[in-house]
């Protein structure tokens, strides 16, 4: 009787998340295959319910290619099998998974998506490929977009396929400029430079040149103590390297320490926490913020957070690291005994357009947590994303129920950012958000409620 409630509450809360579900963001991939690239496929594969895949394509950079075996030598490229095993080893996790969350695809469904780009030689755009036809046939298709094209390593794959719709489909040029949308992480050739931004500049580009390097490489040197906790031995090996299942148990490591995960922040950007990032690139979100290259320009490089340009990343860290830990939970236990993500619910409006002086109500009591688990509550004012350039008083901040005073000196279209974070009172505790936005009003100085 027990399993059998067990199924039909998980068949209840997965029929009313598909009800409740938006549309999940379509990408694509392009990886080099470096380290840090496969340690971030580890972590893409877990969370493979949250996009639309629509393609994972193997690519160069400057700092990887193939090689032709003729007069283009290789340059320590790994062998594209190296994506095929992690496929295998997460077919052996799927039917756990997918007993958690709805929407994991197939292995084989997987299989169908990997294709090779222009992996020859480091910026190499000339030679269409299988990967770029790829990109070219879903940015042409009849499904609504944006799509979001990952640039783990050289946007050469990218550029390629730009330019066969430049050459072959001049007629939707500006249709695609609308679709696509690159998330380039350190811009590691010069295709982009050289051919995407002079031809293409009405595309959306998020430019993460050096704000990936929170989570890469040099990750100590950027990491306050109590986050730095979270990603060295102790912590990796008790909740992803052992007993996690074969997939998490391929996760690399040094001496059972976090690498890096460079590329990570490409497809977190567009994990659906609440956070509303896919919104406007100044936002911010589990993959950062980011800012206006300049006024007449569609770049936008990270942006800081006060002076920092790595806390746009870091200030979701324990909560995108824990949230990783659950989905380790997910590949070997049961429903049951693991934990899920709570559902943070504001009654109301999410955007609010508000008076002068006016009082703003914040309640979160309708949020809830698959697990049954007591939920906390904190209440913040995001004011890197604001354009409001001061603080607001925000009134019981850690209660269900908050709320705070427009302030009297804002300015008509001024915003206002309020964070609310939801998290499970668990072994792992898990956070999600829901981001409100006041917006000023042309009126007269409103009363308080």
């Amino acid at each position: 009787m027990k399993s059998f409630t067990s199924l039909a509450l998980l068949l209840c809360l997965v029929s009313s998340t598909l009800a409740d579900e938006p549309p999940r963001p379509r990408i694509i991939v392009t990886t080099d295959g470096e380290t840090d690239d496969q340690c971030s496929m580890v972590r893409f594969l877990m969370y493979a319910n949250m996009w639309n895949i629509e393609g994972i394509i193997h690519s160069s950079s400057k700092f990887h290619w193939k090689g032709n075996g003729k007069d283009i030598p290789r340059h320590k490229w790994t062998n594209e099998s190296w994506l095929d095993r992690q496929i295998n080893l997460y077919e052996k996790v799927y039917p756990n998974l997918s007993k958690h969350a709805p929407g994991f695809p197939t292995a084989e469904d997987l299989r169908k998506l990997v294709y090779t780009g222009n992996v020859e030689n480091v910026g190499e755009m000339e030679k269409i490929t299988p990967g770029s036809q790829r990109i070219v046939e879903v940015l042409l298709d009849d499904e609504p977009g944006p799509v979001y094209l990952q640039a783990w390593g050289g946007t050469n794959t990218i550029a390629r396929a730009l330019k066969t719709v430049q050459q072959q489909h001049p007629d939707q040029i500006t249709r695609v400029s609308k679709k696509a949308i690159i998330y380039i992480i350190l811009d590691q050739d010069k295709t982009f430079n050289q051919y995407i931004k002079p031809n293409w500049p009405e595309i959306q580009v998020l430019y993460s040149r050096r704000q990936f390097g929170s989570i890469a490489y040099a990750w100590h040197r950027f990491m306050q103590p109590q986050v730095k906790q979270y990603f060295v031995s102790e912590w990796m090996r008790a909740n992803i390297l052992k007993d996690h299942g074969p997939l998490c148990a391929a996760y690399k490591s040094r001496g059972g320490n976090f690498i890096s995960e460079g590329d990570s922040p490409a497809y977190m950007h567009q994990i659906d926490v609440g956070l509303r990032s896919l919104e406007h690139p100044t936002f911010g979100g589990w993959g950062g913020r980011f800012a206006r290259l300049n006024e007449k320009s569609n770049v936008w490089p990270g942006a800081k957070d006060g002076d920092d340009l790595n806390e746009p990343i870091l200030r979701w860290a324990i909560a995108f690291q824990n949230d990783w830990a659950a989905r380790a939970d997910w590949c070997v236990e049961p429903y049951e005994r693991a934990n899920h993500p709570p559902v943070a619910k504001v009654q109301g409006n999410l955007d609010i357009a508000a008076s002068l002086g006016q009082k703003i109500n914040l309640d979160a009591t309708g949020s809830t947590d698959p697990d049954g688990n007591e939920l906390t509550f904190k209440w913040w004012q995001y004011s890197d994303a604001d354009t409001y350039p001061d603080q607001v008083t925000i009134a019981d901040t850690t209660d269900a129920e908050a709320s705070f005073q427009v302030p009297s000196d804002i300015e008509p279209g001024q915003t206002i950012h309020i964070i609310l974070e939801v998290t499970d009172k668990a072994t792992l505790p898990l956070t999600r958000y829901a981001r409100i936005i006041v917006t000023a009003q042309e009126s007269k100085r409103h009363a308080n409620d």
